[in-house]
This record gives C-alpha cells, structure tokens and sequence, in this order.
C-alpha cells in the first residue's frame, strides 16, 4: 500500500462566526482570519475504569468525558481600512467578551450580550471544528513592532473529517504599529517600551445532559483585566511612581495607534490601579516594570477598544 502524502504544517487556515443561538453550530458564511501558531486539540478527560478483577492493569476500555477542545493562536490587531476593525477579528473579540457598540469594543456584564462562535480549522485536507466556544484574549506589542492579540478559546469538540481547503480570503489591512502614537498616563506622556494588557477571562464549561458531550457552551463568569507596561524611571517630585502604588490613587491610560477610518485603534483604561512595582534595567535605562488592575469608572467600562469610523 502506497503511502499517502503528508500534511504540511503551512497549510492550514482558520474560519469564524459568532452563532446566532449559543452552542448552535454555525455551519455558513465564515470569516477568514490570519492567524500565527495555530493550535487545535481535544480536552476531553479520559475515565479509567479499573475496577476489581482477575488481573493488575485494565481489563476494562476507559471512556471520555465530557467532549471538550482547545485553539489557541495569535493575530495582528488591525482594522479593515474602511471604518471597522477586521471582521475576523471583530468576532474573536466578541467571543471574548468584548461587546462591539458601533465599533467600539469594550468588556461588559450582561449574559444576552455574550456571544459564542463557531471555530473551523482546515489543516491541509482534514477539517477541525469547535462550537459553542468562549475564551479569552491578551495583547502585547514592543516599540516598533505589532501589536499581537493572542487567543485561547474552549469549545464543544467535532470528530474531524477529510474536507480540502476552503477558498480564503483575509483582510488585507496592515496592523498599525506600536510607534508614531499617543501613550498616556494620568494624562502624562510617559515613555514605555512595551505595551501588554490581559482581559484575565475566566471562561467554563455551562455542562447539559442534553448537550453535545455533556456541554451546553462556554461561558465567560468573570474577568481580571491586567495592564502591564515599562515606563522609565523617574524622580519623586516628576512623577511619584511608588507614592501612587502606596495611596492606592488610579490613573487613567489611553494608547492611540494609527490613523484614518479602520485604520486607528485606541485603547481606553479609565482607571489603573497599580499592583507591582518592580525595579529593571533597559539597555542602561533605570525602569519599572507595573502591572496594574483595570477598574470601572462609571459602568462595564474598564477597558474599551475602539477604531475609528470617521
């Protein structure tokens, strides 16, 4: 028997949509989306069932539990060109709990406004499905570089099939980069050279009796959205660093990147609320590296990421 060609790594593309009923697979008109270091894999626990018997070891098949999976991969935040962040994007922020108000994406407390999706992987002939999943996203970018959305989501596992590659299309837009922009603290000017911000989603399993392999759909039941930043250091009397983490005082943070319609993003954290200080060095520059918590102002507001439309 001839041996059949291999799968190629490279070859392999990833397809959303946000379902209309949660936990519903979708199964038409998916988002193409570009994406790096893809990864899709089956969670589900394995039972032994070693009981009382003649012999040592198994005599008894084991069984799966609930039928669970996991994709994590990374994208560029960027926005379509034409008043909208890229649609791919726009339902992965979506299903990571970021409620999308004419393009503005901000983190929310409502369960109708939570929305789930439908996940295809196409690896170069096979085809890898997860629906009903929810997850959680992180971004982080360095001086001059991208800025990075970095996705892990969790879903009701589909047995794989032979499916060839679909057409796909991605966005073409070219992500802004994390230069030529406006960072703000307290409304000051302070350099930093990274940029990393955690939603911190804390995503389970709603289990069903009827559902598919025991689960209903994943569901978002609480977030901790972390900033983490390197701003140089600085005298007491410039910018008091450890009195602010001492009297526990807030701060707000906007980043803005880019510019023109679908093209600029800007991060909105009303009030940061520093958790660690830690002294560190830059090439010979004296920094700190913060992280600090993200708080609500005046509703779900503690963090919001809007591209412009106009």
């Amino acid at each position: 028997m001839a041996l059949s060609a291999p799968l190629l790594t490279r070859k392999r593309v990833i397809q959303v949509k946000i379902e209309a009923d949660k936990g519903t697979a979708e199964t038409t008109d998916f988002a193409d989306v570009l994406v790096f270091d893809l990864e899709i894999n089956p969670t589900s626990p394995f039972e032994e069932r070693k009981g009382s018997g003649l012999y040592l070891g198994h005599k008894e098949k084991g069984i799966l539990a609930e039928l669970s999976g996991n994709c994590t991969f990374s994208a560029e935040l960027r926005g379509n060109g034409t008043g909208a962040m890229d649609a791919g994007l726009s339902i992965l922020l979506q299903a990571c709990g970021l409620a999308n108000t004419a393009e503005t994406y901000q983190l929310h407390s409502t369960f109708a406004s939570f929305e789930t999706c439908t996940i295809h992987v196409f690896e170069d002939g096979v085809k890898k499905i997860l629906h009903g999943c929810m997850g959680n996203v992180s971004f982080e970018g360095v001086a001059g570089g991208r800025i990075m959305c970095n996705f892990d989501f969790s879903g009701i596992w589909n047995a794989p099939t032979d499916v060839a590659l679909p057409a796909y299309t991605p966005g073409t837009e070219t992500p802004p980069r994390l230069a030529s922009g406006t960072f703000t603290l307290a409304t000051l000017s302070i350099q930093i050279s990274k940029f990393g911000l955690d939603l911190g989603n804390n995503v389970v399993m709603r289990a069903d009796v009827d559902g598919v392999g025991g689960i209903a759909y994943y569901m978002i039941t609480d977030y901790d959205p972390v900033l983490s930043i390197d701003p140089e250091a600085d005298l007491v009397a410039g910018y008091d660093f450890f009195g602010i983490w001492l009297a526990g005082t807030e701060a707000a943070v906007s980043l803005v990147l880019g510019s023109g319609a679908g093209k600029q993003i800007t991060f909105t954290i009303p009030k940061v609320q520093y958790r660690e200080i830690k002294e560190a060095d830059r090439e010979g520059i004296q920094i700190y590296d913060i992280t600090g918590q993200c708080n609500h102002s005046t509703g779900n507001d503690a963090v919001a990421i809007a591209v412009a439309t106009a």
